[in-house]
């Protein structure tokens, strides 16, 4: 079969999946310019108030996040911690996939600030004693290294993309500390303050990105329908499925001690959490569709024979916990701030906050612009990039400095 025969099946796959993403974004983009035009032209913040100042925007911020971070950590840790070589051609989809949920993130938190358009200041006069200018300069970083990675797979220099991957380990880990740190260190909000969020984080990071670099192998690999295909998901989500079962033991160990210490404060903000008005956004959300779901669909999948529906078993599965990982950052942000301890009274005050339509619209927007950033990528750089990797050399001809020959998949 000649080169062309064997790219043509994959590019017309992903020039369909190209259309798909952009239409969607396009649509998205349009239902949610009315709230960014609200939000930015008429200061209209929706439910949010001095009372409850963060709420759904800070808990998309926090999301996308953990996303583009725990995509390229779980990515290197299974290429080049546990050897798993087939994972190569994989690796431009998760670093485009990682840019576009840094885009998001910092939308989703650009309308949340009460002057959006000074964010420049951090960056040009920087306070390095804030861990808010860590956070920007973090996320600068960590966008010129993901755009480098995706250059660098479009030339088809592995040397570089390697060499990026190894840089990008630190530069995530840092981000996700200094996310988890900047909540840790406010004192007036007990849960926040009990938690080791820079540990919980870094470790929530692994499981939605390991859900993320499953779920992305089942969609847009380029080996799909053959045996090596069917072999590395499986083997991915094992490794899912221990993720998840080692963030499940975390959470449970960390409820359990701040239960036990009886701390006025969080203790009764950590009751709300599990009986009070979120309640059903903990239990049905994210214990119910996000984790126990998708394990008994893991489970059940290694007892299925037919490997068609062993793939949609598993793309069920890492798509409902990478969905409902929404409600992670959610019962971490706005449970802190909805509910505040009143220790001369000793009681619980409660603020009422239900994210308003200009906040869900804003949503829409951002997501629009993911899958637009997405739909260019795959034009830009999966595409050229899969042509190349294909190609072996000439016979008879030496491979030049830029072969492309270490991305090609092994024969089975």
């Amino acid at each position: 079969m000649t080169t062309a025969e064997t790219a043509t099946p994959y590019l017309n796959r992903t020039s369909k999946q190209f259309r798909i993403a952009l239409i969607l974004g396009i649509i998205a983009l349009v239902l949610g310019a009315f709230g960014v035009f609200r939000v930015l032209a008429l200061g209209n913040l929706g439910n949010l108030s001095t009372e409850v100042p963060w709420g759904l925007w800070v808990g998309l911020y926090e999301y996308f996040v953990l996303l583009e971070v725990g995509a390229v950590l779980s990515f290197i840790l299974l290429r080049y911690g546990a050897g798993i070589r087939e994972l190569d051609r994989l690796g431009p989809i998760i670093m485009l996939t990682a840019l576009a949920a840094l885009v998001g993130a910092l939308v989703s938190i650009f309308h949340d600030l009460g002057q959006p358009f000074r964010v420049w200041r951090p960056i040009l006069a920087p306070d390095f004693g804030s861990l808010l200018t860590w956070m920007i300069w973090l996320h600068l970083a960590y966008m010129i290294i993901l755009v480098i990675e995706l250059w660098a797979y479009r030339l088809g220099r592995k040397d570089i993309v390697k060499n990026m991957a190894y840089i990008s380990v630190p530069a995530g880990a840092a981000l996700v500390a200094v996310l988890g740190s900047f909540l840790s260190v406010a004192a007036a909000r007990p849960l926040w303050n009990d938690l080791l969020l820079p540990v919980v984080y870094l470790i929530s990071a692994f499981v939605v990105g390991t859900g993320v670099v499953l779920l992305q192998h089942l969609l847009f690999s380029p080996d799909r329908g053959e045996t090596i295909y069917y072999r590395l998901a499986y083997r991915l989500g094992r490794w899912f499925i221990a993720w998840i079962l080692v963030g499940m033991f975390t959470a449970l160990t960390i409820s359990l001690v701040m239960t036990y210490a009886e701390v006025p404060a969080t203790a009764a903000i950590l009751r709300q959490m599990l009986t009070g008005d979120y309640a059903w956004t903990l239990w049905v959300f994210h214990v119910g569709l996000g984790i126990l779901l998708p394990i008994g669909l893991l489970f059940w999948q290694e007892k299925i024979h037919d490997r068609r529906i062993r793939v949609r078993t598993l793309k069920a599965a890492s798509g409902l916990m990478i969905a409902n990982f929404l409600m992670v950052p959610m019962n971490v942000v706005i449970p802190a701030v909805a509910y505040r301890y009143d220790h001369v009274r000793n009681i619980l005050v409660r603020f009422e906050y239900f994210p308003h339509l200009v906040e869900w619209l804003v949503m829409f927007f951002v997501i629009g612009l993911m899958l637009v950033i997405f739909a260019a990528g795959i034009r830009l750089v999966i595409q050229p990039f899969y042509k190349i990797a294909i190609q072996a050399p000439v016979a008879g001809e030496a491979a030049g400095p830029d072969s492309n020959e270490d991305f090609k998949t092994e024969k089975q």
